[in-house]
Protein backbone atom coordinates (compact mmCIF):
# COMPACT_ATOMS: atom_id res chain seq x y z
CA UNK A 1 0.00 0.00 0.00
CA UNK A 2 1.15 3.53 -0.74
CA UNK A 3 0.11 7.00 0.31
CA UNK A 4 0.98 10.18 -1.51
CA UNK A 5 3.39 12.45 0.36
CA UNK A 6 0.97 15.36 -0.26
CA UNK A 7 -1.56 13.59 1.96
CA UNK A 8 0.99 13.36 4.77
CA UNK A 9 1.81 17.05 4.34
CA UNK A 10 -1.91 17.83 4.79
CA UNK A 11 -1.93 15.72 7.96
CA UNK A 12 1.07 17.71 9.19
CA UNK A 13 -0.68 21.02 8.41
CA UNK A 14 -3.75 20.00 10.43
CA UNK A 15 -2.14 18.17 13.36
CA UNK A 16 1.46 19.38 13.46
CA UNK A 17 4.64 17.42 12.90
CA UNK A 18 4.38 15.25 16.01
CA UNK A 19 3.17 12.09 14.29
CA UNK A 20 4.72 8.83 13.16
CA UNK A 21 4.09 6.70 10.09
CA UNK A 22 4.50 2.95 10.19
CA UNK A 23 3.11 -0.13 8.53
CA UNK A 24 1.69 -3.52 9.36
CA UNK A 25 0.00 -6.23 7.25
CA UNK A 26 -3.31 -4.31 7.36
CA UNK A 27 -1.99 -1.02 5.98
CA UNK A 28 -0.29 2.20 6.98
CA UNK A 29 -0.26 3.17 10.65
CA UNK A 30 -0.42 6.76 11.96
CA UNK A 31 0.29 7.65 15.57
CA UNK A 32 -0.06 11.21 16.86
CA UNK A 33 2.03 12.55 19.74
CA UNK A 34 2.07 10.11 22.61
CA UNK A 35 -0.78 7.97 21.25
CA UNK A 36 -3.25 10.87 21.32
CA UNK A 37 -6.69 10.77 19.77
CA UNK A 38 -7.62 12.88 16.73
CA UNK A 39 -11.07 13.34 15.17
CA UNK A 40 -11.41 10.35 12.87
CA UNK A 41 -13.88 12.11 10.54
CA UNK A 42 -11.34 14.91 9.93
CA UNK A 43 -8.54 12.43 9.36
CA UNK A 44 -10.72 10.47 6.93
CA UNK A 45 -11.48 13.69 5.05
CA UNK A 46 -7.74 14.45 4.75
CA UNK A 47 -6.87 10.94 3.54
CA UNK A 48 -9.75 10.86 1.06
CA UNK A 49 -12.43 8.39 0.10
CA UNK A 50 -10.17 5.93 -1.73
CA UNK A 51 -8.78 4.75 1.62
CA UNK A 52 -10.49 3.84 4.89
CA UNK A 53 -9.25 5.12 8.25
CA UNK A 54 -9.78 2.84 11.25
CA UNK A 55 -9.25 4.00 14.83
CA UNK A 56 -7.70 1.55 17.28
CA UNK A 57 -7.70 2.13 21.02
CA UNK A 58 -6.05 0.37 23.90
CA UNK A 59 -6.29 1.08 27.61
CA UNK A 60 -3.06 0.81 29.53
CA UNK A 61 -3.25 0.96 33.30
CA UNK A 62 -0.32 3.36 33.67
CA UNK A 63 -1.01 5.65 30.69
CA UNK A 64 -4.75 5.56 30.07
CA UNK A 65 -6.18 5.33 26.57
CA UNK A 66 -3.76 4.99 23.67
CA UNK A 67 -4.85 5.53 20.05
CA UNK A 68 -3.46 4.83 16.59
CA UNK A 69 -4.98 4.76 13.13
CA UNK A 70 -4.76 2.29 10.27
CA UNK A 71 -5.21 3.42 6.69
CA UNK A 72 -6.39 0.54 4.51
Amino acid sequence: MRIDFKKLKKVEEWYGDDFEVGCDPDGIILRFGYWKRVPINELQELIGTRRKVIEHDYHEEDCGWLYHYTIT
